[in-house]
């Protein structure tokens, strides 16, 4: 039998699998939609062994279960979402919980569903031959046994995930073992068995999860989960987290590993050292899951070096992507700064009016932000709308009565429009709580101008805003499928462009599940099976292209070549010609009717 990675389906199948689908959707609402309102925690698993050396594969469980689990229909708590949860419960993240509290983690998470387990991990003694000596105690990965039990606990039920046989609850528990370095293969298995237990109508097999779960090479794997480990100033965490890089691109002709630079910007910024950490930052891309907090941080790092342009270029566009009051504040305070040193009025004018509008629409969502309405003050009286700047910091005041740069600013402000006593108040406070009163004043009796007053940065982009706003997106994904398939359609293309087939394929997969009718994911699938020689398959997806879309020309022509490889060319020929029927100026159909034709009699 061929290998087939997308659904065989003839035209008649088709119409009888989306009547099926049609069907199952009248009969069966209330379960689908029960099951696309699932959350899922997994937490990291118990060491029962006595080897703490191996602590950090029960953190791996953690966060490659969850990774691998995010799949349409099924929410999953993230790593920085889990974290949090055990900071509000004031849980060291080093505790294992016990189960009562594993269930008030998930309640704190908003979690439906709980995965825990333990494992333990025995050492294999190699065998030494006369003469050699004994290998050390502190074995590595390969010398390794891993065993582990795990289950799904359902959190509003309070019991383990299961089913009914012969009218009792007969509770699933999940057994898995194996040489410790096929860790991310199992993972693979176990992830599919909690999706399969779930829903057995998969659109996927084991062996694709098992791909998805094993695409980090396994020494770049372990390299990274061990420096996560430590502390976050520890200088071995470099050490650990630069060999995840290295094993990993040595592994993918180059490629970065894109969790471990993003660990490895976060070491070099706690540290002060921008110029490292922004490079690192940059190496993530909007596809990648800490691609906002990345980009958040390299546009700060820019800022502090003074390369406004870059900062600009970081933060601009993720404000678009990710709507939060720190991205809006931030890029409104760089532009602003940037048009202070602008030589050019009319590229001052403009970026001046770029911050301006970021932090109007900062200000608009945050009433109650001291730090927002002060640089929006700011922006306004450097435009020269004095007037509205001493509404916005009114409210700074309140919130610090101490501020003496806000008092400056006031009074200058006040000042600007004629109201003298009140500015005089406000320049006496500023004259007893700034301590560079002075020298501010001496600057604007000369040349009425403020560059003492210097903006405020958010130097942190507050993690509960971003993990609300991931699972606002996610449930809204979840309520219409469909918005998600173009960002899945775009990473298939790209990973097919990059010759990464393995890693496209279970994209299209989920496109397909999304969007049954989506004839570009066929497409694009024909096109991975035709690369890898797997000409059945890829004349299968092809064909379902053109039962959706028949206009789809590409499949025609794709169609044609495999056929006239094939040295079928009547089939070939049926291809041309209704390539050649859709658009008789397209290049690549021309060209397949001239191969077509040639040497016929």
């Amino acid at each position: 039998m061929p290998r087939i990675s997308l659904p065989d389906f003839t035209a008649c199948h088709l119409l009888i699998a989306a009547f099926a689908l049609l069907l199952f959707a009248v009969s069966g609402p209330t379960a689908r939609a029960q099951s696309a309102s699932d959350v899922v925690m997994v937490l990291p698993f118990e060491n029962t062994s006595s080897r703490p050396e191996y602590n950090w594969v029960g953190e791996s469980f953690a966060d490659s279960i969850a990774e691998l689990l995010n799949k349409p229909g099924l929410l999953v708590v993230s790593t920085d979402e889990r974290e949090l949860a055990y900071q509000r419960l004031r849980l060291p993240e080093t505790v294992i919980p016990s189960r009562a509290t594993a269930i008030k983690l998930a309640r704190e998470a908003k979690a439906s569903m709980i995965v825990i387990g333990t494992y333990s991990v025995t050492p294999v003694e190699a065998e030494t031959k006369p003469g050699e000596t004994k290998p050390d105690k502190d074995k590595s990965a390969t010398e390794a046994y891993v065993q582990l039990t795990a289950r799904v606990i359902k959190v509003n039920e309070g019991r383990t995930l299961g089913e009914m046989f012969d009218g009792n609850w007969a509770t699933r528990q999940f057994d898995f073992g194996g040489p410790l370095t096929t860790l991310q293969n199992i993972q693979g298995r176990l992830a599919y068995q909690i999706l399969y237990q779930r829903d057995k109508a998969l659109p996927f097999s084991q062996n694709q999860l098992v791909q998805e779960a094993t695409k980090v090479p396994q020494r770049a794997f372990e390299a990274y989960v061990k420096g996560v480990q430590l502390g976050e100033r520890d200088e071995k965490r470099v050490n650990y987290l630069k060999n995840a890089l290295r094993f990993y691109a040595d592994a993918n002709g180059g490629a970065i590993y894109t969790q471990a630079a993003f660990e490895l910007g976060r070491y070099y910024m706690l540290d002060g050292k921008w110029k490292d950490a922004t490079e690192y930052f940059t190496k993530l891309q909007k596809k990648d899951g800490h691609y906002a907090e990345a980009a958040f941080y390299a546009g700060l790092g820019y800022a502090k070096m003074g390369d406004f342009g870059r900062a600009l270029a970081a933060l601009v566009p993720l404000s678009s992507d990710v709507p939060l009051i720190g991205i809006y504040n931030n890029a409104g305070a760089v532009a602003v700064q940037a048009s202070r040193e602008e030589k050019k009025d009319d590229e001052r004018a403009r970026l001046l009016a770029q911050g301006a509008s970021f932090l109007a629409r900062a200000a608009e969502s945050s009433p109650d932000d001291p730090l927002v309405h002060f640089n929006f003050a700011l922006a306004l009286f450097l435009s020269g709308k004095f007037a509205e700047a001493t509404d916005q910091l009114k409210p700074v005041i309140t919130a610090d009565p101490r501020d003496g740069q806000a008092y400056f600013l006031y009074a200058k402000s006040l000042e600007k429009t004629g109201k003298t006593e009140i500015a005089t108040a406000a320049d006496d406070l500023a004259r007893r709580y700034l301590p560079s009163y002075a020298k501010w004043q001496t600057e604007w009796q000369k040349s009425q101008s403020v560059s003492g007053v210097s903006l405020r940065m958010r130097d942190v982009l507050n993690r509960d805003d971003v993990s609300d706003l991931m699972r606002k997106n996610a449930i809204a994904a979840n309520t219409n499928p469909n918005s998600g398939t173009e960002d899945l359609l775009a990473k298939a293309r790209e990973l097919y462009q990059a010759g990464r087939d393995d890693e496209a394929l279970p994209e299209l997969h989920r496109v397909v599940m999304l969007e049954p009718t989506n004839a570009e994911a066929y497409l694009l699938s024909g096109r991975i099976n035709q690369r890898r020689g797997d000409q059945e398959a890829a004349i299968a997806a092809l064909k379902t292209a053109i039962f959706w879309d028949p206009k789809l020309i590409d499949a025609h022509i794709l169609l044609g070549r495999i056929f006239l490889e094939r040295g079928d060319r009547g089939e070939a020929n049926k291809y041309a010609t209704s390539a050649m029927t859709i658009d008789a100026n397209n290049q690549e159909a021309i060209a397949l009717q001239r191969q077509v034709t040639m040497g016929k009699n």
